[in-house]
């Protein structure tokens, strides 16, 4: 163990000294950094682009290392392989107001470190345990009146617009996208990161600042028999995930903070085992739907003076889920996140936040008539920094502590350490 923990302190020592390198030599050389690492295509990206087609490639690696406790002490890598492309039909044939976006996920690597905490929250939140290329996204949208009104078709990930902190996507742990009050439901997980979902989103805005938006979607993400590929798997036994959510969100501006405030509720048609109730003949009763709601905050609480990205920002979260079908009956997570917080590095981006999933009385009854009882939540710390070392590729270093996984008192609380590596190209 002691050589596997001085392997990843190696690697966060030659992240610290090449992004210090790399950004002082930025400084001197100038803008001979491009966006991406394959640049112009010696004109031809500009010229898609004023065409309307925009192409986008990123390739992303977590490395982790569980130093002290969860089930075992393995190395693993987690990679993410990002190709995307939108297109702007007005642009390309006068179809005012049409788009169409296609995202693809290649997901790759040797193991998912959450296999070696053995936690709800999840270490990295590119990993997963099936190594698969796939159609994540594709899909259609018309806007009408000016954009106020927008109505997408097609294969849609719902985290991309629903469930959204901006402030909280620099953190490595899945804890602080999706809450788990709702990541961790549905017959193979609900629409969200990495299986997607056929189905319709309206997306209005009454004002600049204000949205409601709504979806529905195939009740079953995928296929959950078949995790390879790209899986549109309908049946009539699926039912539908409706999906709600209205909220204001002001951009920052030189008289005015970021600020995103929004009420979200989700509901499953379908039927689900009761965690705890048994019919007649000893089998899960059977309840009809399961449902949730969530809230969420965030925004600029500080902001260095004369200075327009610089300062702290804040998020908080908290969600609620239907106790009888859940095992996690809420959960809530919160962090405060400084850009500049280091002088001479006024890009780089630091954060410190904390996710807790607490279990539903029902379950935790359920499991100790089982004779496996649980205890009543897990909470993840995460202390993080993320750097550019050039324009078009950035380091990032975590360390993550992780209290009582998956709530199981024979597993002891873990630490894990992180670099993860980003290319655009």
């Amino acid at each position: 163990m002691k050589c596997k923990g001085s392997f990843f302190l190696s690697l966060v020592a030659l992240a610290v000294l090449l992004g210090t390198y790399s950004a002082k030599l930025a400084a001197q050389e100038g803008g001979i950094y491009a966006e991406t690492l394959t640049g112009n295509w010696s004109g031809k990206r500009s010229q898609l682009a004023t065409q309307g087609i925009e192409i986008g490639l990123d390739h992303t690696v977590d490395f982790m290392a569980v130093t002290e406790g969860g089930l075992d002490r393995r190395r693993s890598y987690s990679a993410l392989f990002e190709p995307s492309v939108s297109f702007d039909l007005e642009r390309l044939f006068g179809w005012r107001g049409g788009r169409v976006f296609i995202h693809g996920l290649g997901i790759y690597g040797s193991r998912d470190p959450g296999e070696s905490v053995g936690s709800i929250h999840a270490p990295s939140n590119i990993a997963d345990s099936v190594d698969t290329f796939k159609i994540h996204e594709a899909w259609f949208e018309q806007s009408f009146w000016d954009e106020r009104l927008a109505v997408l078709v097609g294969l849609y990930a719902a985290d991309s617009e629903f469930d959204v902190k901006e402030t909280a996507g620099v953190f490595l742990n899945g804890g602080f996208g999706t809450g788990l009050d709702f990541s961790e439901t549905g017959k193979n997980g609900p629409c969200i990161y990495p299986t997607s979902c056929l189905g319709v989103r309206v997306r209005w805005h009454p004002t600049s600042e204000h949205y409601v938006q709504v979806a529905v979607l195939d009740g079953v993400a995928g296929d959950p028999d078949q995790p390879h590929g790209t899986q549109v798997h309908l049946q009539g036994g699926d039912g539908a995930l409706i999906l709600t959510e209205l909220g204001i969100h002001q951009n920052a501006d030189v008289n005015s903070r970021f600020l995103h405030a929004a009420l979200g509720a989700w509901y499953y048609t379908e039927h689900f085992d009761h965690v705890r109730a048994l019919d007649a003949e000893g089998n899960p009763k059977q309840e009809q739907g399961a449902q949730g709601v969530y809230a969420l905050i965030e925004g600029e609480l500080f902001r260095e003076p004369e200075q327009a990205t610089q300062g702290l920002s804040g998020f908080l979260r908290v969600g609620y889920a239907d106790k009888q079908v859940n095992p996690i009956r809420w959960s809530a997570s919160g962090g405060l996140v400084y850009t500049g917080l280091l002088p001479g590095r006024d890009e780089d981006v630091t954060g410190f936040g904390v996710s807790l999933a607490s279990n539903s009385g029902s379950f935790k009854q359920a499991q100790r008539t089982a004779g496996s009882p649980v205890l009543s939540r897990e909470v993840a710390y995460e202390l993080t920094h993320w750097f550019p070392v050039t324009s078009w590729m950035s380091l990032q270093l975590s360390a993550q502590y992780i209290r009582h996984p998956s709530m199981d008192p024979s597993v002891q609380s873990a630490r894990v350490i992180g670099v993860r590596h980003k290319v655009t190209f």
